[in-house]
């Protein structure tokens, strides 16, 4: 069901361009083009092919599609994706082993693992898929192995609700706090801002980010690509935890906070572009 789905999908294609989520929409195009720079030639030139241009251009593509959540006069309200179950395709939901668990996931199927996983089925399938489906199936794994990485997508259902801290009343999305005085969410921080800020003489420069931050030795990239999916998605989950010990509810944030914490955030940069090259490399070879 969830191929025939993916496949499918195709008839609805790519119409809307909006601000991403997910990552931030910058940091989505700064590891995508980090992993653009990584793919094999000819691959490249797939990817080139199927999407008519460089896949920065998509990978915010799932972002721009969801079913609203919000309500009809929220600027966001024309995002839509006309299966309502890929809403939950960028999050995981692990147990307390760190195991992908459906207790509290939102389509009861384990969330974004299982349809990754399928997705990238679905790629290694390509020369037997319409090109449509390719683009769809495309432009899902490219988002989805991003979101995997991102700090602050993994629900633990160890907490009481989700991202809420043991003994806390605060969600993941209600967890307020504020950054350099401005009224924020712990979510944002991590999602939109914890990339860039690192360097902002950078101005966005993908280019000069690229020549300062990728800067891992093929050995090191090989080393990275190690392992499952499976295990991927744990040692996120393992690693990424941490956060809900770094700060509270309502806690005043700045930079030097991400200046602090920017060893976890370069970590996830480089896992995430090594991944998604590898990933496509292994799928469209």
């Amino acid at each position: 069901m969830k191929r025939l789905f993916v496949t499918a999908l195709a008839a609805v294609l790519i119409f809307s361009v909006q601000t991403a989520s997910a990552w931030g929409g910058w940091a989505h195009n700064f590891i995508t083009y980090t992993a653009e720079h990584h793919l094999e030639p000819e691959v490249k030139a797939k990817v080139e092919k199927y999407l008519g241009s460089s896949m920065v251009k998509h990978c915010r593509w799932m972002d721009q599609i969801r079913k609203p959540i919000r309500g009809k006069n929220h600027p966001q309200h024309e995002y839509h994706m006309p299966y309502k179950p890929t809403l939950a395709w960028h999050m995981i939901t692990v147990d307390k082993d760190l195991k992908i668990s459906n207790e509290r996931a939102y389509n009861n199927d384990g969330d974004l693992l299982p349809n990754l996983k399928v997705c990238i089925e679905n790629l290694k399938n390509h020369r037997n898929l319409t090109d449509s489906a390719i683009v769809v199936n495309l432009k899902c794994v490219i988002h989805m192995i991003e979101d995997m990485h991102c700090p602050c997508h993994v629900y633990y259902t160890e907490f009481p609700d989700c991202f809420r801290k043991p003994g806390k009343k605060y969600r993941w999305d209600c967890f307020p706090i504020k950054y350099e005085g401005e009224k924020a969410t712990y979510h944002k921080i991590w999602d939109g801002l914890s990339i860039q800020v690192l360097y902002p003489e950078f101005n966005k420069d993908y280019e000069l980010f690229r020549n300062k931050l990728d800067n891992l030795s093929a050995k090191k990239r090989a080393k990275i690509c190690e392992g499952t999916i499976d295990e991927w998605v744990e040692q996120t989950a393992r690693d990424c935890r941490v956060i809900y010990e770094w700060a509270e509810p309502h806690d005043e944030l700045d930079r030097k906070f991400l200046l602090k914490h920017r060893k976890l955030t370069l970590q996830q940069y480089h896992r995430a572009s090594c991944r998604l090259a590898y990933v496509l490399n292994e799928c469209l070879k």
